[in-house]
């Protein structure tokens, strides 16, 4: 209870902060080891090679000494900050998953526990095409900061909390059924049920809580390297006019 409550006010301390932040991506920013790519409805319209190459619209860019050095403080700057972002959010939902699939440990045939986990993954996969995590790849969609962190205490943890009451409420019932024509001994009241299904979401909760924690800790940090990345792309669209069609950093008003 305790620690709910320092969450909860390490949270409300930090509100203004976040608040103050109008830093926005505009396009999708997909980072991997050999490339950058700048995506508009999923199309690829720049692309960065190994942080000193550049391609606009598949054109080769040619690039003096100056500009090549702007690319590449700009493409480190990407390199360092999407996937922090990214694995912050992508840290959330695993959490959660984690948590409800944790459930499913013991109970039943592997066969059923596969069955349970893929409905957990189909269900929560419209959730992540806003964030993407592949190994070495990470994937940002268009949002500013404050939507990230809307992501996390706003929208997922209701979500995350209505998938375990709904998900492992009905494996129990449905576990339960199969039981009881089986074995006359297995009891297990509605108030046990969802008892341990509550004790679940306080899990989940505290756990998006935490991480809503950390985002806001960096908040101030994020928003500056947003800022510095934005001036870096302003010089750079200076130097390269065919970039100021793709603003991917921006303040929103």
């Amino acid at each position: 209870m305790k620690l709910k409550v320092l969450l909860s006010l390490l949270l409300c301390s930090h509100s203004l902060a976040a608040a103050e932040c109008n830093m926005a991506f505009a396009h999708g920013v997909l980072i991997a080891p050999e490339h950058i790519r700048i995506l508009q409805n999923n199309r690829t319209h720049v692309q960065i090679n190994g942080d000193k190459q550049l391609f606009i619209r598949g054109e080769w860019i040619t690039l003096t000494t100056q500009d090549t050095e702007l690319l590449f403080q700009y493409s480190q700057g990407l390199r360092k900050f999407v996937p922090e972002i990214v694995s912050i959010a992508v840290d959330g939902v695993e959490l959660g998953l984690s948590s409800i699939e944790a459930m499913f440990t013991g109970i039943g045939s592997k066969a059923q526990q596969a069955e349970w986990r893929e409905l957990v993954r189909e269900t929560t996969f419209q959730w992540m095409s806003r964030f993407v995590r592949t190994n070495e790849h990470f994937y940002l969609a268009p949002q500013s900061l404050n939507e990230l962190d809307y992501f996390l205490h706003g929208e997922l943890k209701p979500q995350l909390d209505n998938l375990a009451r709904h998900t492992v409420g009905a494996v129990w019932g449905a576990l339960r059924d199969a039981l009881r024509h089986s074995d006359s001994n297995f009891e297990r009241s509605d108030n046990q049920e969802w008892q341990s299904v509550g004790e679940l979401v306080d899990k989940i909760n505290l756990g998006l809580d935490a991480k809503a924690v950390e985002l806001e800790a960096k908040s101030a940090l994020f928003c500056q390297r947003m800022q510095e990345l934005d001036k870096i792309e302003q010089q750079l669209q200076q130097r390269l006019p065919a970039l100021s069609a793709y603003d991917v950093v921006v303040q929103k008003d």
